[in-house]
């Protein structure tokens, strides 16, 4: 069963990233969340706000006919 909301920690652990990047993304309103207590304290990432971000902020690779394009 696939928990609805992860806390930071939980959501860095899963991907394999420091809970501080977990946690500016957060800050920077890059990365869904809801706060669970008063104050914007105890912030929760519902499930899919992870592979959203990805989406989102994915660098898409050029492909070599541009590459090589550029070089000539």
């Amino acid at each position: 069963m696939t928990k609805l909301l992860e806390t930071p920690k939980e959501l860095a652990d899963r991907v394999g990233i420091p809970v501080t990047n977990v946690r500016y993304l957060i800050r920077e309103d890059m990365l869904d969340h809801i706060y669970t207590a008063p104050g914007k304290r105890n912030p929760k990432i519902p499930s899919g706000a992870w592979e959203k971000y990805v989406a989102q902020f994915t660098v898409k690779a050029e492909t070599k006919a541009v590459i090589s394009r550029r070089e000539g």
